[in-house]
Formats: C-alpha cells, structure tokens, sequence
C-alpha cells in the first residue's frame, strides 16, 4: 500500500506537494484560472461534494436553500460553465456514491435535458456513516474522475468527520479497508482512484494533476479535532477551511453564498461590517514545512494532520469571519465579472435571463436578493428599466413575496438592505466635483450648528416632527418616489425649509468655510451638469441619498408648492422639463391622489405667476377630473346634513280635515275614512252586531273644542304616508297603513312647505285640496323639517348615481368599486377623452334635481350636493375614530363591531380581526371573543366569516357558549368541532396555553379524523388542513358542509350547521343593522 501511494506522485516526477508559496496570515492569491478572458476561453466548473452521512442532515437542508441562488448566480455571471453535485458516504452504507451529473449552465435556458440539481438535492437524504471517519477520499476521487483536463474547478467540501486515515489510530479499521483496495484498484475512478489512496496524494493530484481543482472546505460546527487534514488539502490547493459556528441551514447557505461572492471579487458596496456565522482557519505559517511531503506517513505530514491530541507541531489560527475579512483573506478568481448593469443594458438576450432567474429567486427565497449583491445589483438594474414588460409583474411578486415574510427579522434585514443599497456617495462627490470653482455658488447645504427641534410637552407623543431631520433614513426619504402622501411630503418639507442658502463665497458664514459639510451648487440644475440638482439635493440630508428623475421633479413641485424662494427657479426649470411627461400611465406610482395633487397645487401656484403652466392644459385637466373622482369615492361615507319631512310618532296634534262617520257619527280624521262616509272603525266591524268595545276610544275633546288626535308614519319606505291612530295603546307593531297591510297603494296628498305625504282618500278631496294641502303638523306650528345625517352612498341606493357621476359609455368600467386611482385610469384607456365623457356631480349644474331619501324629498338638494363638492374640491374626508383602539381613520374604512341592529359602535379592522380573530384551530376557546365586545351580542355570521380564522362556524360552539361558566373547551384542529378540555372548577387561575389540542374521539376513532371528502358539486377530492367545515369549492364554487358532505346554499349554510352540528352563528348573517349597506372587510 505505502509503494502504492508513493507512485502516486504526479506524471512530471515533481514531489506531490511542490512549489507551495509559502505564507504567513494571507493565503495566496494564484487562481484558478490565470489571466484569461472571462469572455474567451476561461472554463470553471463548480462541483458541490457533500457528505451525506446522518449527521449531515442540515447541511443537505442547507444545499436546497443555495443551490438555487448558485445556479442563477452562475447564469448570470458566466462564472462557471458546468455545476455538479456529489454525495459521498461510507463503505458500510448501501448507496456509498451518488452523482448528479452535469448540468450546462449555457443550456439551461433551451430546455434541454439537464439533471435537475434542485430536485436531486432535495432527493438526498442524511443516512448511513458506521464509524466515525467517511469515505472524503473516494469521493475526491470520483470527483476527479468527473472533473474535465481542459478546465479548471472549483470544488466546495461540505463534512463533519475526517476521511479514513492511514496513520496508525485508525490503521486496521473496516472501513478504511475498504476504501483502500477499492482505491488501489488498477482501473478504479478511470484508473486514478489509486492517486486519492493517500490524502497527501490526493491533495497534490488536484493541485498539479492533468485536472486541477480549488478546494475550499466548510466544516461543522463540532468539527474541530481533526479538521488538519482538510486545512491541509485547502492550503495545498490554494483553498480555503472555514469552520461554522452556526448550524442552522440557513447561517451554512448564508456562508456559502458569501464565500462564493469574495471569490469572484464581487464586493456589496454600501453595506456596513457583517460578522458571519464562521471562523476562517489558516496555518500560522503557511504552507511551510509542506513542500516535499510524499505520504500522509512522512513524519512532516503527520505533523500537519495529526489529531489534536497528539502535540500539534503546525498552528491552526482561527479568524472570525467578516465580510472585510473574507474578502481581504480569500483566494479571487483572476477574471472580474464584468459590468452586469451594463450588460443588461446592452442585451436584450441578458435582459431576458435576468428577467427569468430575478423572478425564481423570488418566487423561491425573496430574502436572497439582500445577501446577494449580484442579485441586488441587477434587481435595481431591473427595476429602473420601465420599459421592461415584465416591470410591473415582478413588482407586484416582490411585494407579495416580502409582505408574506413570517419573521419579523427577515422582513427587518430585508428593510435594512433595501436601504443600504441606495449609497451613491461616490458618485455623487464626483458630481459636485465636476462643477468649476466660478459656480461653486450660490448653493445650499445643511447647518449643523442650527436646531429647529422643540420642547415637548410631558404628555405629548414622540413622532418625527421632534425628530432632526438628519435622523431620517434613506428609505424614508426615498418614499417619495413611490408614495406622495401627506406624511412623507411633510418630512420632506421640513428638509427643504431647514436648508441653509449661501449666494457667494462673501456671505457664506466663517463656521462654513473651512468645514466638511457639503454644498449642493444651484449651478448643477444646469443642462451642462446633467441637471442633476434634484437628484443628489437630500445627500446633505442623508450621505449617499440619490434620487430619481421622476422623484427628483416631484421634489421640485414640492418647493415650488411650498413656494420656498432660494429653490424655486431651479424648481420651475426642472419641471417644466417633466411638462409633458407625467400623462404615462406606464407608471403606476403617479396615478394617486396624493402624486396628481401635489402637481395640480405646484401648478396652480406655478400659474400665480406666469401665462403657461408647467402641465399640459389636457393633463391639469384630466389630473383635476380623476383626483375629483377619487375624493367623490373617499367621501361617499362622509357625513352630509339633509332636511326632510317630519316623522310624526305619536304625536298630538290638533286640528286636521275632518268627516262625519254615518256609522258612529263621529267626527273622524279623513286620513281614517273608508269608502261611502264610513270611517275605518267602522267599516271592519259593519258586520258585527254588537257595538265593537274600541268605537269611542279616542273620540275625546280638549276644553278649547278643537279635537286632537295622535299621528304616525307609516314604516313602508315606499308608502310613509302619515295618518291617525285612535286606539294608541292597541298598536303594539311598527306602524303600517291600512293600504299597506292590504297591498294597496295609499291616496295621499302632499304638503306644499314640508313635502310630508298625507293620507286622503280621493272621494273626500277636491282639486283645490290636493293643489294647495298643508298638513296638520305644518297647520298646527310644529317643526316640520328636520335635519338627519345622511351619506351619499345611503342617497346613492335610492336615487342611482347619475346624480354623483355622469360616466357616457361606460368610460369608467366599475365606478366606485374601492380600488385605486391607478386601477381606474388604466382601465379607462385612452384617456384623451375622459373629461368629455365623466363628470362629477352634475346635479350641481341641475336645477330641478329632488333626491329623496327614506322615500322623503330632500329639501335642500343643491345644497347638500355643494355641501359634498366642498369636501372634494378641498381634497378632504372625514375621519372616524375606532371604538378599540381609538385611533383616527378614514370614515369609510371603519367598519361595524357586530353588524347588528342597535350596534352604532364601529372599528378599524385591525381591531376587528385582532377581537374576532382571537380563536384559532387547535386552541382554547376564548367565548368573549365570541361576542361583539361593545353590545356583547353574537356578530353576524357575515362579520366573522371576515375576522373569525373560522370559529364561526366550528361544531359544538353552542355547547361551548352556552356551559362557559363549567367547562374550558378547545377547538380540535382535526375535527374542527369544540371539545371540553378542562372543568373551571380543576382550573385555578387561567390554564395554560395549549396548541393543536386533539379532542379524545379523534385520537382513538380514525373516522373521526378522516381529512378528505369529495365535493358534492364536481366529485373533486378535498381535503381539510385546518378552520371550519363550511367549504366552497375552488373546481365548481359550491358551497357544502365538510362535516356531513352535503351541499347547501349560500344562505343556509351556517344555519344548516347549527341545527345539524352545532354552531352558533347560523341564522345571523342577515340583520336589520347593516342589511342595507355592504360594508368592505377587505380579504383575509
């Protein structure tokens, strides 16, 4: 065996480890691939060998979270050609080898058929190993065998146990037998397998052999004691040995990720120090000591990777890792990527990879795109090609990706990133630095001696109006090229009105002169700067702050709003550059309310002082129409004040026409009198013969003669005709009229001053009656118009909205369906005619317009309409306050408590859900949360289905209500029903948090945990994860009852659920409270 391995010297007779450089802290330099063209003829392959023994499980884990971002990186990067992975066991395990093969990298994209390295790595599994050493050498030397002469590799190591050594410890295991006659073997791995018999061997094989490899070598975290042996072959091969702290797949993909960055070169400007979950480990001494070596039982090897336990004659020193270490300490790859923005730039077939792999990595691991600079980079490359077709899409999947981040750490990194990648710094000194020193002036800058922060009061909150504005981040000052909301447009004004103006280098303040605060020269709003004033002003503010052209201009509308006057012919210069730009509806950022104000209010003052505008005249018009049309949608809940006629309730009044009855001879009210001179009483008791007892009641006299007599309203909306009731204590039911009961339409008459509609059977009235009728109440001094709060969406579900919105052909698809501005015009395309065909409020412009509400007129029409067009020529809305929280929102988007009658009370719906949304599957029930927590009735079924996870239709819920006060019960999340859990009376105090409870009948009956059904409607097979049994189908959209199968309606659904199996919310979905209105829970 010793003979063996020491022909195993390389082809040329030159010693196994010769001419190492040798090294002190700094491991060389010599790459892979020498001074060759990236772009010509360099080739690197990436093998990835893993053990996969049991102990590996998390590195494997590990593997499936990077290799994806590898396989990209190397699509986009060019670096390697061809990507490989190899597992590797141990003699004693059924599968001791396991080979992807290789996948072309330049063939990816044309569909040929590859090995699928995500899937192959998510097929492998952690098992096998015996003893404690594993088969490393037979898997170098398959790795060789697969490895091509004519390129060179760069091989990442992942283990946690030392190969089988051929030192005298280990000497007579059965293992390392094993992998020595299968190594010595004359045709084993392509007749090399004898080369990796030895680990010197093996090391100088792929340092100097026909194939050469780079080898650099991540090791567990409890791998210490003998990792030598792979210091040693990392050093050999101009490596590295990184030794992880952590062990979590995702710190071991992280470090993986990292390292593969510093050995391109690729660096991730901006980003501060960030200490990484490893150790960099190196010789003190370098190769020293190396040279020369023929055998790992050459007494000079054995000094290198003997076990610690033995004394170590060769220092390992650990660094910890940090990106600045990393970059400084490892070995590069001689080639530097080229300029990736520009070639995405330049083509359009590079546009269309970065395109595909920016859109799997976010669909697979959004979070990459901020530890990976080259993703990074080209993902604002990405973002600021507008003309990108996919543009719009992959920010939508971006935003959808972060939103759904679970971990409150991840979604803060990924805000941090998203930060830190905007540092222009650089680039914008060299900007200031283009500018001569004759027009250095006038400039702005930011005075560090001047504080404009104020006392606050004890009891005043913190917020950022106390706050300098050099505490802002960038991200907070970058917000305005997404958003111009009020919020950011106040923290930009307090920038803009904070900025100190120096006119000449005479006035500029000796405090200034000599200091490194930096100015911003005017001059470089000038067309011979690129006009790039706007762009870098709020790096005073910030270091490193760059804005965009389109933010740039909207900074500008700002001082030219603001009418801050040092700034405002830059200001005026920039945007009338922008004047024919904004109608792009390309950009969805600028089809807001807040965005069109701001350039509605910078034009308007713009006008104050000049003929022309800086909009186009068709622009401001169409701006104008569209920001009307939202705040005409915003305030469709706003309060609006409406007079009506009275409605009378039992009230006394006195006089009214009167006839004589021939019946009872009673002087009745005609709003009482039946057909042929007979009044009401009367005629529904003609056919009795006795005297009916209720014939006299009412019939008194008030000492003054004049009869008075009791009014109400009839409750049909359609009918609210007013009329008399005698016998008042009888009526015990809302009121309704007599026509109403029997389905008649009633005669009535109106009243010329308070439009109230009067009972008046036509035989007993004249033409001059029903021209000139005056009511009783208005006749008797009562106070017949009153005044009600009404919205214009409750006047809208009565008289239409052409009184709202005059929309010709349809121009606006869904009118007022709550989604945004930008929703309306891009739908709404083209828009050149947009004005002609919508309109806002025409009512105003109507004379005769009579809205009713109620099925009352309105009697100031017009002026409510006004009353509404203040609070959108204002550009204002009303503002609610949430019952819980008590924080202000807008009216429209607070929503009722419980949707039941009597219940005014009304919350915001992070209020709604955090109440409702208490019980969750698995859990114990909280039955106040069960309740409206204001009028502590049962929500509708409406309202929970919304906010209640599905508790509102769990089984047994009733049972849980109604023995609350013996039993604690939880909701079994495999049955979905309530099942007690605990008596009160065992419980002292609060129990203790239980999570997946599983009810007794479902851990010993399996039909009870059955998880599947079929759908009733389509046959589809469905199964329950978790909530309530009410199931719509996504194949036929049938709705049915998990519990039982059966199919129900809609409607009857939670009904069906509570007589049948339980619940407790069936029956509610419809109440009297808010079955007229349809309020927006918005999706789960």
């Amino acid at each position: 065996m010793e003979m063996a391995c020491h022909t195993s010297a390389p082809e040329a007779g030159e010693s196994a480890v010769e001419n190492v450089v040798p090294r002190a802290a700094v491991l060389p330099s010599r790459s892979l691939s020498g001074n060759v063209n990236m772009e010509t003829s360099e080739a690197i392959d990436l093998l990835i060998l893993v053990d996969a023994t049991a102990s590996m499980s998390r590195f494997l884990a590990s593997l499936r979270q990077s290799l994806p971002q590898i396989i990209s990186i190397s699509a986009l990067t060019n670096c390697f050609q061809r990507i490989g992975l190899l597992a590797y066991r141990d003699y004693c395990d059924k599968d001791l080898l396991e080979w992807s093969g290789w996948m072309n990298v330049e063939l990816m994209e044309n569909d040929a058929e590859q090995p699928d390295l995500v899937d192959i790595a998510g097929r492998l599994v952690a098992s096998g190993g015996g003893d404690y050493p594993e088969a490393t050498k037979t898997g170098l030397a398959k790795a060789y065998e697969v490895m091509r002469s004519d390129a060179k590799t760069l091989l990442l190591l992942y283990t946690d146990a030392p190969p089988h050594a051929r030192l005298e410890e280990y000497a007579g295991n059965k293992n390392d037998l094993s992998e020595q006659e299968a190594l010595l073997r004359k045709e084993s791995y392509g007749g090399t397998g004898h080369l990796f018999a030895d680990w010197v061997s093996a090391a100088s094989t792929l340092r100097s052999g026909k194939k050469m490899a780079q080898v650099m070598c991540l090791l567990d975290r409890g791998y210490r004691r003998e990792d030598h042996y792979y210091q040693f072959l990392s050093t050999a091969t101009d490596g590295a040995c990184l030794q992880l702290r952590g062990s979590e797949p995702r710190e071991i993909s992280e470090t993986t990720i990292e390292m593969l960055m510093a050995w391109m070169g690729v660096r991730k400007e901006g980003a501060g120090e960030v200490n990484l979950p490893a150790e960099f480990t190196h010789y003190q001494d370098g190769a020293i000591g190396m040279t020369g070596l023929q055998s790992e039982l050459d007494p000079g090897a054995t000094e290198h990777l003997r076990p610690q336990r033995f004394k170590a004659m060769v220092d390992v020193l650990r660094v910890p890792l940090t990106r600045k270490n990393l970059e400084a300490l490892l070995p590069k790859k001689a080639t530097p990527l080229q300029d990736l923005a520009t070639t995405y730039k330049q083509s359009e077939r590079y546009r269309a990879l970065v395109t595909t792999h920016l859109r799997r990595i976010i669909e697979r691991d959004v979070t990459s795109i901020s530890l990976n600079p080259v993703f990074g980079s080209l993902w604002r490359t990405f973002c600021n090609h507008r003309e990108n077709d996919s543009r719009q899409d992959m920010l939508n999947l971006f935003g959808l990706k972060v939103d759904a981040l679970r971990d409150a750490n991840e979604r803060a990194k990924l805000k941090t990133w998203l930060e830190e990648s905007y540092d222009y710094t650089a680039e914008v000194m060299e900007t200031i630095e283009t500018v001569q020193e004759a027009e250095r002036f006038p400039c702005v800058c930011l005075d560090p001696t001047l504080t404009f922060t104020m006392e606050r009061d004890g009891d005043e909150e913190g917020d950022e109006e106390h706050k300098p504005i050099t505490t802002f981040r960038r991200d907070e000052l970058l917000e305005i090229g997404r958003s111009c909301d009020w919020r950011i447009l106040r923290r930009l004004g307090r920038v803009l009105t904070r900025l100190t103006f120096i006119e000449s280098a005479e006035t500029m303040p000796a405090h200034l002169s000599g200091s490194d605060v930096t100015k911003i020269p005017m001059a470089l709003a000038d067309k011979r700067y690129g006009r790039r004033f706007w762009k870098i002003l709020l790096h005073i503010v910030v270091p490193g702050t760059m804005l965009g052209g389109r933010s740039g201009a909207l900074l500008a509308a700002l001082a030219i709003r603001l009418g801050i006057q040092p700034l405002v012919q830059a200001a005026e210069t920039e945007m009338l550059l922008w004047r024919d730009r904004w109608n792009n509806i390309e950009i969805p950022e600028t089809w807001n309310t807040s965005c069109l104000s701001l350039l509605l209010d910078a034009d308007e003052a713009y006008l104050r002082r000049h003929v022309k505008g800086i909009l186009l005249d068709k622009d401001r018009d169409l701006f104008k129409r569209l920001v009307e049309y939202k705040m005409l949608e915003m305030n469709l809940k706003t309060t609006l004040h409406a007079k009506v006629g009275w409605r009378p309730d039992k009230s006394l009044i006195r006089g009214g026409k009167t006839i004589l009855c021939k019946s009872c001879e009673y002087p009745r009210s005609v709003t009482v009198m039946g057909s042929e001179g007979i009044c009401g009483p009367c005629w529904c008791n003609k056919n009795d013969e006795e005297e009916p007892y209720d014939i006299h009641i009412g019939m008194g006299k008030n000492v003054d003669g004049i009869p008075r007599s009791y009014w109400y309203e009839c409750s049909v909306r359609e009918c609210r005709a007013q009329y008399v009731v005698y016998n008042v204590d009888g009526l015990n039911v809302r009121p309704k009229c007599h026509y109403c009961r029997e389905g008649q339409r009633a005669p009535v008459v109106e009243c010329i001053k308070c439009c109230s509609r009067t009972i008046w059977p036509e035989e007993y009235r004249s033409e001059e009656d029903s021209d000139h009728f005056t009511c009783s109440g208005c006749q008797d001094g009562k106070e017949t118009i009153v005044e009600l709060e009404v919205t214009a969406d409750a006047l809208r579900e009565e008289n239409g909205q052409d009184w709202l919105l005059q929309n010709e052909d349809q121009k606006l698809k869904q009118p007022f369906n709550g989604r945004s501005l930008y929703n309306a015009a891009s739908t709404s395309v083209p828009l050149d005619d947009f004005c002609d065909r919508v309109r806002i409020l025409p009512a105003r412009d109507a004379k005769d317009v009579r809205l009713r509400y109620q099925g009352k007129p309105l009697h100031n029409s017009l002026a409510l309409v006004e009353e509404l067009y203040s609070w959108i020529f204002r550009r204002r809305t009303e503002s609610a306050t949430c019952s819980l929280c008590f924080g202000n929102l807008r009216k429209d988007a607070s929503l009722p408590a419980c949707g039941r009658s009597g219940c005014q009370q009304r919350v915001c719906k992070a209020c709604l859900g955090g109440w409702y949304g208490l019980n969750r599957a698995g859990r114990i029930i909280n039955t106040a949360a069960l309740h409206c927590p204001f009028c502590r009735r049962a929500p509708t079924a409406k309202t929970l289905s919304r906010c209640g996870r599905g508790v509102h239709a769990i089984g047994g819920l009733a049972d849980a209500v109604a023995r609350s006060g013996e039993w604690i019960y939880a909701w079994c999340h495999c049955c979905g029903y309530a099942k007690e859990y605990i008596e009160r009376v065992c419980a002292a105090g609060a129990p203790e948090e239980v999570q997946n409870f599983t009810c007794q009948e479902c851990r010993v009956s399996e039909g009870r945990m059955r998880k599947t059904r079929h759908c009733p409607g389509c046959g589809i097979e469905t199964e329950k994860i978790g909530g309530c049994d009410h199931v719509q189908c996504t194949q036929c959209s049938v709705h049915w009852c998990f519990f039982c199968g059966e199919r129900q309606h809609e409607k009857d659904i939670y009904a069906h659920m509570r007589e049948e199996h339980g619940g407790y919310y069936g029956g509610l979905e419809y109440d009297d409270g808010y079955d007229e209105e349809e309020e927006d829970y918005g999706d789960d």
